[in-house]
Parts: structure tokens; C-alpha cells; sequence
């Protein structure tokens, strides 16, 4: 207790560093894991309201591999919540005033055992729910390598370790670090490139193939090869891509340069933030087209302003001479240095063959209506960036490029939406009036174009149609749910979601994944064991529902017979899913202090 109160009352060591990133040798900077984990998450990744400022580091589904200190230091603070990091701690070195920081731990089961023992107190005397402490400098302190704590899952998140590196100026890109690269052999991939500009009325996207390794050819949405294009004024690049690194994943890039005729005009590295540009992703990508699920990174491919007030330009072309010639390279890397690049010439003129298909379109200040006035959107409570116009286009559903799924059809019409020369920031307010009070199963449906994907959408049925938000650019479309929902065993799942020395041998964890293709499925389900209702748990980061089984009953019982239904918001009822569960064997791992069902 004197020991718990002496921690509350000592305040930590003062950081000041004059550099951005410290000069730490690099041998002196060790990987965070006993084994060679890919990276599964990238520094600077787009995250719903911010920028992902770590690594995350694959733990194969299984809680409890030890992390390693990754240099000299003491532990500086230990912090628990349900959400966000969940169970952290901070390593810090006061030699290079630098700080790494661990997330979703499962405990501090590492060689510095009292830690371990704080944490037990702090929840037992403190708030079970959370807590922050600061600690004494060498308090607890480690060497490199030295185990520190268990992965887990711990706040949001299926099991992963989170790692960032901290100075007082801002947030290191962890593969910034020699000893955390992932010698990897593979250029990142180019999807596409939007090109927009202020004398082109229409904006161009070209789509990218790869013809050698690194290097990408241009084609138009009519197959042919784009080469050249007469261009002047301001000119905006947009890059979209992502980068493999050694996991399936579809990680951010490091960095990325435009070069013209062989000189560099703009280079970005993601090597590190401010913390005031770690909250500004619109500086980085075109969030109205960039996406995390499945990844889709559209890159700003040159400075956008800060106050996102104005928009930003790649090239100014009133500063070569008319008719010039242009070698353009727009390029990739990744932090091993492998680049992958696509290349173009700009003639320095005016195109005088592109219409203006987008006069058409009605705007009132932030505020556009559809041609018929169907559908409105309003971008007044957002931040808007650029002087453009945004598009809502009725689509013939013959000319979607995207099929509808079977079980949904389509009630009423389609409708593009798109920008030219802006882009927002926020929800749009959206508005649509079909006419009639929608039925139970009708919603709103939203195609993303960056990403080839149906994704959900905030909506809300109305009188006369519905109203919903906006972030993305897409197809809108209403539809008519008349599919059942799905809920089914997780078999991608290992049976043990923890190392043996972690594991909780009192109970057995069963993981049932719940889907729909239509409105959505309800978290709640009709659970029964044995015939009876039993309790179950909703986990969001899987989908799916957890049910925790005591492995006394094994005693009484070697069967258990589980049934479930799973319902989705258009009223559909999944048909009867049985699991016939099998005690057998659960006797070996009991122990006496198990909790026995009576």
C-alpha cells in the first residue's frame, strides 16, 4: 500500500528532444517479438476518425506470445481500458528520449513479475474498468530483449500486437528502425491514377497494370494506352495503391515522389508525424475515395493545405513554355526502398475537345439536388476543400459497372455520386424522396467505387423516402431485402484462442460468425442449450457471437446440444443452426479451483 502510494505521487521524468526522430543507433533498436512477425497494419493508415500511428504485428490468433523491450529503458506507464489500446505500457529511454508503446496486451506476464502484480492490484483495489498510472523512472527497468508482457486482445481488435515509437516532436514509423524491417522483396501496387485539373473539365481516371516488376502502364476506362496528354493551368495528382509486405495484408506505402523530366517536383515520407498532423488525414489522401475495408489508399500526390480550406496542385503548368513536353514519373515505395512507377508526358497546352458534362448539375452554396430533385445533399457541416462541384448523376442500371447481389432487387433508380475539383471532409446530409413510406424490408444501399464493394450506410426511413450520411463516393440505390441471415461455426479461428500459459482452463470458448447480404444482421440471436436460453456474448471485431462453456459440466454431460437463430432488420430468420458439442477430453485440463455447475 505505501508502495501504491509513493506511485501516485511521483511525477515522471521530463522528455526534450531538439530532433524529430532521435539518433539511436540502430543496433540499439531490437524487434518487439521473439519470433519474425509480418507487419499486419502500417504506420499512417486511414482509421475511421484518425490515422493509425503504429505497427501491428500478426500474433496468428493465439494471446499470449511475450513482447520484447525493444532497447534499453524503464517502464514508464501502464494504462487498461475496454476499448482503444486496452491493456498498454510505454518503454522509455531517457538516452535518446524516445518511447515505444505496446497495445492490446493479454497481461505484464513478462521477467519483471511485480508488474504483473500491479496490474492485479490496480484492478482489484481501483476501477475494474480502466485505469493510468505514471511510474517512477528505473522503477521497472529492462534491457533490450527483456519480456515485458503477453500479447492479447485487449480493447479493440482481434488478437495483435500494436507498436509505436514516440519522441517529444511527434510519432516514428516503427519500420522507420532497420532491426523492424521486413526485408521485403515486393514493390507496392498501383491501382490507378486520378488526374484532375483546372482546364479539364472532366476528371481523368486511368487504370494501372503492371507490365514489368515496379513499372505500370496507364490505360482509359475504353482499354487503350494512355502516353501523353495536353494539358495547363494547376494540375492535381491522385495516386491510389497499397503495399505487400510479407502477409496477405494490404498495408500503406512509405513514401512516394513526382518527378518531372528527371527532377523531383514532390516526395513524401511516411516516416513521421507531428502529433497535430497524426489527427489531419485529409493532408495525406482523398478521404472521400480511400478506404480501410478492404484497403484502398487514394495518396495526394502533392501539399495540401492544412486549414483544408484550399485545394493543393501537383503542377503548375504557366511556368513551362506552350507546346513544352513533359516526362512525367509518379512513383511508390516501400521502407526496404523498392519502388514501383508509372510514367506519362504532359504537353503544356489547352484541350480543347473536352465537354462539360457536369453544367448540368444543380448547387446551391454546400448544397446539390439530382436533376430531377430527387435527391439532395448537403455539405455545409463538413469542410470542404477545392472550388469544384459535387455530381449526382440517375445511372441506367444496364451501365453500373458492378452486378447487384441475387435476393436484393432494385426498387426504383441508381444514382452516381462523384466530385470534380473538391473533395469533403464530415458527413454530407443526405436527403432522397421516393414517394412513399419504405417497407420493412427496403434500404439504402451504397456501392463504393474506390473500393468495388457494397459497404453499409448511415440511414434513417422517413415518410417519403429516407435520409442518410455521407462520407464516400459511390452508387445509391434502394433495395429489397428478401435473404435470411447466416450464423455458422468460425473455422478460421484457432479451437484455442490462447498460448497454454495463458489459457483459462475452466472454461471452453465456442465462436459462432454471424452475415448478411442484405440490410444487416441483428447482434441479438435466439441461443439455446440443451433447450434451455443461454448466455452469449456479441464480438464485434469477429462478428461474431462468443458462448463460454463451463468445462465442469463434462461431469454430467458429454454431449451439449446448441441451437441458435440469427435475425438480419428486414424481419428474415435464418434457418436453425445445431451444434452438437462433445465434452470429451475437457476432464484432463480441471483444476480444483474451476467453478462446478450445479
Amino acid at each position: 500500500m505505501r508502495c501504491l502510494i509513493f506511485l501516485f505521487c511521483f511525477s515522471p521524468l521530463a522528455i526534450g528532444s531538439q530532433t524529430k526522430i532521435p539518433e539511436i543507433p540502430p543496433s540499439e533498436v531490437g524487434f518487439p517479438l521473439p519470433y519474425y512477425s509480418p507487419v499486419s497494419g502500417t504506420f499512417a493508415e486511414i482509421r475511421n476518425h484518425n490515422l493509425h500511428l503504429g505497427s501491428d504485428f500478426k500474433s496468428y490468433g493465439l494471446n499470449g506470445h511475450s513482447i520484447l523491450a525493444t532497447f534499453d529503458g524503464y517502464i514508464e506507464e501502464i494504462s487498461y481500458s475496454k476499448t482503444g489500446y486496452g491493456l498498454s505500457l510505454n518503454l522509455y529511454s531517457p538516452k535518446y528520449k524516445l518511447k515505444s508503446k505496446y497495445a492490446h496486451l493479454h497481461s505484464f506476464g513478462g521477467n519483471l513479475y511485480d508488474l504483473e502484480l500491479l496490474r492485479r492490484a490496480l484492478l482489484l483495489m481501483g476501477d475494474p474498468t480502466g485505469f493510468q498510472l505514471k511510474l517512477p523512472p528505473g522503477m521497472f527497468s529492462a534491457k533490450k530483449g527483456t519480456a515485458l508482457g503477453k500479447t492479447g486482445e485487449s480493447g479493440s481488435g482481434i488478437s495483435h500486437l500494436h507498436l509505436e515509437f514516440r519522441s517529444e516532436k511527434g510519432i516514428i514509423n516503427p519500420l522507420y528502425f532497420p532491426e523492424i524491417h521486413q526485408k521485403d522483396t515486393t514493390p507496392p501496387t498501383i491501382l490507378s491514377l486520378y488526374l484532375e485539373g483546372d482546364h479539364l473539365e472532366k476528371p481523368i481516371l486511368l487504370n494501372a497494370k503492371e507490365k514489368t516488376k515496379g513499372m505500370y502502364d496507364l490505360y482509359t476506362d475504353t482499354g487503350e494506352i494512355f502516353e501523353s496528354i495536353p494539358l495547363t493551368g494547376k494540375v492535381r495528382f491522385r495516386m491510389s495503391g497499397y503495399d505487400f509486405i510479407r502477409s496477405r495484408n494490404k498495408n500503406n506505402v512509405y513514401g512516394m515522389d513526382v518527378s518531372v523530366n528527371g527532377s523531383h517536383i514532390f516526395s513524401r515520407s511516411f516516416d513521421f508525424l507531428s502529433y497535430e498532423d497524426g489527427s489531419k488525414k485529409h493532408q495525406f489522401y482523398d478521404i472521400n475515395r480511400s478506404s480501410l475495408a478492404p484497403p484502398v489508399y487514394f495518396y495526394h500526390m502533392y501539399e495540401q493545405s492544412k486549414n483544408f480550406k484550399e485545394e493543393g496542385y501537383s503542377l503548375d503548368l504557366e511556368g513551362y513554355k506552350p507546346n513544352e513536353t513533359l516526362q512525367l514519373e509518379l512513383s511508390l515505395r516501400d521502407a526496404t526502398g523498392n519502388k514501383s512507377s508509372v510514367f506519362f508526358k504532359v504537353i503544356h497546352k489547352k484541350n480543347e475537345t473536352e465537354t462539360n458534362r457536369l453544367s448540368q448539375n444543380k448547387k446551391t452554396g454546400n448544397k446539390y439536388s439530382s436533376n430531377d430533385g430527387k435527391i439532395n445533399l448537403d455539405l455545409t457541416k463538413t469542410e470542404v476543400s477545392g472550388e469544384g462541384t459535387l455530381v449526382i448523376t440517375e445511372i441506367n442500371e444496364k451501365e453500373i459497372p458492378f452486378n447487384i447481389p441475387v435476393g436484393l432487387p432494385l426498387k426504383g433508380k441508381i444514382y452516381q455520386i462523384d466530385t470534380k475539383k473538391m473533395s469533403w471532409k464530415g458527413e454530407g446530409l443526405g436527403e432522397w424522396n421516393i414517394g412513399y413510406m419504405p417497407t420493412n424490408k427496403e434500404s439504402l444501399y451504397f456501392y463504393d467505387s474506390s473500393i468495388g464493394k457494397f459497404q453499409s450506410i448511415t440511414q434513417k426511413k422517413k415518410t417519403n423516402g429516407f435520409s442518410f450520411k455521407l462520407t464516400k463516393l459511390g452508387y445509391i440505390m434502394v433495395l429489397s431485402d428478401e435473404t435470411p441471415p447466416t450464423i455458422f461455426p468460425m473455422t478460421s479461428l484457432a479451437r484455442y484462442i490462447e498460448l497454454p500459459e495463458v489459457r483459462n482452463h475452466c472454461f471452453e470458448d465456442r465462436y459462432y460468425v454471424l452475415g448478411d447480404t442484405g440490410s444487416g444482421f441483428r447482434t441479438s440471436v435466439e441461443l439455446t442449450m440443451d433447450g434451455q436460453p443461454y448466455p452469449y456474448e456479441y464480438d464485434p471485431d469477429r462478428r461474431a457471437i462468443r458462448v463460454t462453456i463451463p468445462k465442469s459440466l463434462q461431469k454430467e454431460r458429454p454431449y451439449l446440444l446448441l441451437e441458435a437463430k440469427a435475425f438480419d432488420f428486414a424481419g428474415n430468420v435464418s434457418e436453425p443452426f445445431v451444434d452438437l458439442i462433445s465434452t470429451h477430453g475437457w476432464g484432463e485440463e480441471l483444476q480444483a479451483s474451476c467453478p462446478v455447475m450445479e
